[in-house]
């Protein structure tokens, strides 16, 4: 009878360990820009706000994110205070120090990773949360000591088990707060090396314009037909109210945009007059553009270039969209020109998700279609904005220069009837294109372009009162000169004349011969008091005047008669000024 085999047994894992060094990535190497982690403590109150509207426990207009500088000149702190959902006593300990454990979703929060919470530490003393859920009559505080944490990873440190580093580095306790009161709180206490530049509002303000999921500001005129845009998507935009305190002094945070913009030439500025928008449902996202007068780069960095928004949260800078415009060429010389405008994209497909640090997005199908999408609709379109704008405010300078060129012409006296017509038709015709610059010239300033056209007006009033001299007809020949006698004395004394004056016309023509003597010498009949019969004064002005209509003719037959009359005015200025 045989026996059946004896299983062996299983081999015992080995414990694994997760060392000390792990918490330095999450720590002092999670952001590149310090301020990020402030940025983590924002989408970490939005999603318990959120929550708190969705379980009625909050009302959507009481929301709010408070920031505050706190602490001394020689230890400053930051608190960031949200009044979302809290958490509850019995699981706020673990909540709070665990790692990559986060019960979030994508689709519904903007934070689902667990790992940013901790991103204070390399920034602070004392890294301190303390939260509440309504209902409960104590609040739960957890402490880190950030410069124990940062011992554990400092060089040559022996690795030790993560576990240890908490057990050795978190104090916990409970103190009583009222049972109504529902928020998290979180307090970097004595900042410290890069973290001291968070309490500097000059730094801290515009960052907090930048990335909050925060309203546009009253100045910025177009906000209700981006709210309107959200909608036609299929939901509203979330905000949440965003304040910034310092001392008495609360702040509240908008959003950068408004509708002019200090450019890199000095005293231009970018001014937004209208916006062009996209809607792409089915590749989940929507957007929009400023159309401008596009002068140049836009040196406002909280708002230059199109933004990247998810939750309406910003993921990353402008350097997003700089690099979809660079992969247009190969030299990647488009980049430069995102920064021209400003704008924002809305990221709704939960197929599309921010990569861990939020400066960009994690590689998929679904965000490389969107970048598809978005390089042709939006990048492309912003570099022939761009374009089109430099070729706007060449003719808006070819206005300008025949302002002054007819302005110039009308001062000229004596104007002809031809130079009339060529500067009326001239104005005629401007004027005909500046009524359609809307559609010739999108993104004129339609004050500059009004203007232009009461200046045109003008001039064009004054030329119907310029008084024009017409040239005189032409007199009939005049009479015969009478036939000279020559005789001896008449002879001798031509003779004479000549003898002492040059003779007329080319010398190399003279002959000296006898059909000559019988010319009249007109010049000896000036030098002795004597006056031939002259032409009228007339005939000049009107040789000028016949020449100029055949010039005219000639122009228009090869060129057209708008070119004609253009060119027709230029060269009677000219003339002027010979």
């Amino acid at each position: 009878m045989s026996r059946s085999p004896v299983p062996s047994p299983k081999p015992t894992p080995d414990p694994i360990q997760v060392g000390s060094f792990f918490l330095e990535t999450l720590t002092t190497g999670m952001y590149q820009d310090p301020f990020d982690c402030i940025r983590e403590y924002v989408q970490n109150g939005f999603d318990a706000i959120q929550d708190a509207v969705d379980q009625t426990t909050l009302r959507a207009e009481d929301a709010e994110i408070l920031i505050t500088i706190g602490g001394t000149s020689r230890a400053p702190s930051l608190t960031i205070r949200d009044n979302g959902t809290g958490i509850l006593s019995d699981k706020a300990y673990s909540t709070l120090v665990s790692l990559g454990a986060s019960r979030k979703t994508p689709a519904r929060h903007a934070g689902f990773r667990g790992i940013g919470r901790l991103a204070g530490i390399a920034y602070c003393t004392t890294l301190r949360f303390k939260t509440k859920a309504a209902g409960e009559s104590v609040a739960t505080i957890v402490e880190w000591d950030c410069g124990r944490v940062r011992s554990y990873f400092s060089p040559g440190a022996e690795p030790v088990d993560v576990r240890e580093v908490v057990g050795t580095s978190v104090k916990t306790r409970t103190v009583p707060e009222p049972e109504a009161a529902h928020f998290t709180e979180v307090e970097m206490i004595h900042l410290v090396n890069l973290g001291e530049e968070f309490v500097d509002i000059n730094k801290l303000q515009p960052y907090l314009r930048q990335v909050c999921p925060v309203d546009y500001a009253d100045n910025f005129e177009h906000a209700d037909q981006v709210r309107n845009l959200a909608l036609g998507y299929g939901g509203k935009l979330p905000v949440i109210r965003v304040s910034l305190q310092q001392r008495r002094e609360r702040i509240a945070i908008y959003k950068p945009l408004k509708l002019s913009y200090p450019t890199s030439r000095r005293n231009v500025f970018s001014t937004i007059t209208h916006l062009e928008t996209f809607l792409r449902k089915d590749h989940g996202w929507y957007g929009w553009i400023g159309v401008s007068n596009f002068p140049g780069e836009i040196v406002d960095d909280t708002a230059a270039g199109v933004r990247f928004r998810v939750k309406n949260i910003q993921v990353g800078n402008a350097g997003i969209i700089m690099a979809l415009a660079e992969q247009l060429t190969p030299t990647g010389s488009e980049r430069r020109l995102q920064r021209w405008a400003v704008g924002e994209i809305f990221i709704n497909s939960t197929e599309v998700v921010p990569n861990a640090r939020r400066d960009g997005f994690e590689d998929s199908a679904a965000w490389r279609a969107i970048q598809r999408d978005i390089k042709e609709q939006v990048v492309k379109r912003v570099i022939k904005l761009i374009r089109g704008a430099s070729s706007l405010r060449s003719a808006m300078n070819g206005f300008a220069s025949a302002l002054k060129r007819i302005a110039s012409a009308l001062d000229v006296p004596n104007l002809t009837t031809t130079a009339k017509t060529a500067l009326e038709t001239e104005i005629r015709k401007t004027l005909a294109v500046l009524a359609a610059a809307d559609t010739k010239y999108p993104g004129a300033d339609p004050k500059e372009v009004t203007l232009l056209i009461s200046r045109f007006k003008e001039l064009n009033e004054k030329l119907a009162k310029t008084t024009i001299l017409d040239p005189l007809p032409l007199e009939s020949d005049p009479d015969p000169e009478p036939e000279v006698e020559l005789g001896a004395d008449n002879t001798e004394e031509t003779e004479e004349q000549e003898e002492d004056e040059e003779p007329a016309g080319d010398p190399s023509q003279q002959t000296g011969g006898e059909d000559e003597a019988e010319q009249p010498d007109v010049s000896s009949q000036e030098s002795s008091g004597e006056t031939g019969p002259q032409a009228p004064t007339t005939s000049r002005s009107s040789a000028e005047h016949s020449d100029l209509e055949i010039v005219r003719q000639v122009l228009a037959e090869q060129l057209g008669e708008d070119e004609a009359a253009r060119l027709m005015a230029l060269i009677v200025e000219r003339l002027a000024k010979r």
